[in-house]
């Protein structure tokens, strides 16, 4: 979720409160603890940290008090005995924690993924109810918090806080009904299809977008299908094919590479193309095989939307896996792996080509991986 909605969240959960300390700086430190959790990416210097710390550490549930402490301990105008209606500084955790509880829902009900199970589980929980930008939940959010400060309407702020839970809860049932039927209407005609998942598209809950591998009933290589939903569930589209990437390649790169291993962790049904000849190294080995490895996650249906997308700065695939690739009778794929590289667009981040390093054994701390 955006950081205007996640402040905006804090600004309105604060207002909502019938009593609350009169001080300037009640407000934007509200703000600021809503927002707080994505503090995560100023410690990411690479793409692999990146997808080892955001919506990590500090979006998990275990981590929630002690990062409320710290926010409240910082959050001093608060507590402090000469501000009118100041709080105990126990109420000021409790809020900060509650602050904190509105971001992880923010970022849970998008189709990221967030590990808040750290650090007891690497899972990533998405619940596919927010599209990556939503107008239609964040101008109706950002309204209501500045009607209130301004006015000093706690209805409003009250209005808005039911907000923050009703419209990405309506989301998250659609995606859920819409799961269920496409896959009922799929099955009965036959369709060999696993992994589906239904994703809000731009003006959800109007718009949707569902992903799902199918293996064509010539016994060919596994296809993923991106099928665009109206409101109701239907299809109103034909559906898109992607070579889908296939098992037992990607068993092989999770288990030579840390980073692969990650980074299909973190996809949705990954797609399999051959790497654009700009991203291919100069004086290559013919003998090479170069491929990228990406999903269809943050992708629309709405060909305005596209090309919004593509007058962002860095435009291109948010999130990619490059592979550099020869062939080995050895691995099950008849593929090995030679060389890598992750290259976030958005964020700017990229790793440059470089071999692979094994994964190492899965622990309670391999999260600080990232930091090193």
């Amino acid at each position: 979720m955006d950081p205007v909605s996640h402040a905006a969240s804090g600004v309105v959960a604060l207002l909502a409160l019938e009593h609350r300390p009169a001080h300037r700086l009640a407000l934007p430190l509200a703000a600021l603890a809503a927002a707080s959790p994505d503090v995560d990416i100023l410690f990411a210097s690479g793409p692999l940290q990146f997808l080892l710390l955001h919506r990590g550490i500090t979006h998990s549930l275990a981590a929630l008090p002690l990062l409320g402490l710290l926010l409240a301990l910082a959050s001093r105008p608060l507590w402090r005995a000469d501000t009118p209606g100041h709080w105990s500084f126990t109420k000021v955790w409790l809020f900060m924690c509650f602050a904190l509880g509105l971001h992880i829902w923010l970022d849970v009900v998008t189709t990221y993924g967030t590990m808040i199970f750290l650090p007891f589980s690497h899972q990533r929980v998405r619940m596919n109810g927010l599209f990556i930008v939503d107008p239609l939940f964040t101008l109706p959010l950002l309204g209501a918090a500045v009607y209130a400060a301004r006015k000093t309407c706690r209805k409003a702020a009250i209005a808005a806080l039911i907000w923050v839970f009703f419209w990405p809860g309506l989301g998250v049932t659609l995606a859920g009904l819409h799961t269920a039927n496409l896959t009922e209407r799929l099955a009965a005609q036959g369709r060999n299809v696993t992994g589906l998942v239904v994703l809000p598209d731009a003006l959800a809950p109007f718009f949707w977008r569902a992903l799902y591998a199918e293996r064509p009933t010539d016994g060919g290589p596994v296809v993923v299908r991106e099928q665009a939903l109206d409101v109701i569930g239907l299809e109103r589209a034909t559906a898109q094919s992607y070579s889908g990437l296939p098992q037992p390649l990607a068993r092989d790169l999770a288990r030579v590479s840390s980073a692969c291993s990650h980074f299909l962790d973190f996809s949705i049904l990954p797609v399999l193309a051959p790497l654009p000849q700009k991203d291919i190294p100069p004086a290559s080995d013919s003998g090479v095989i170069f491929k990228l490895v990406y999903d269809l996650r943050f992708g629309s249906s709405h060909a305005w939307v596209r090309r919004l997308m593509g007058m962002r700065p860095n435009a291109d695939i948010p999130f990619q896996l490059m592979l550099e690739l020869e062939r080995d009778g050895r691995a099950a794929s008849g593929l090995a792996l030679v060389r890598e590289r992750l290259r976030f667009s958005d964020s700017g981040r990229d790793s440059g080509w470089i071999e692979p390093q094994r994964p190492r054994k899965p622990d309670l701390l391999t999260w600080l991986a990232g930091l090193r």
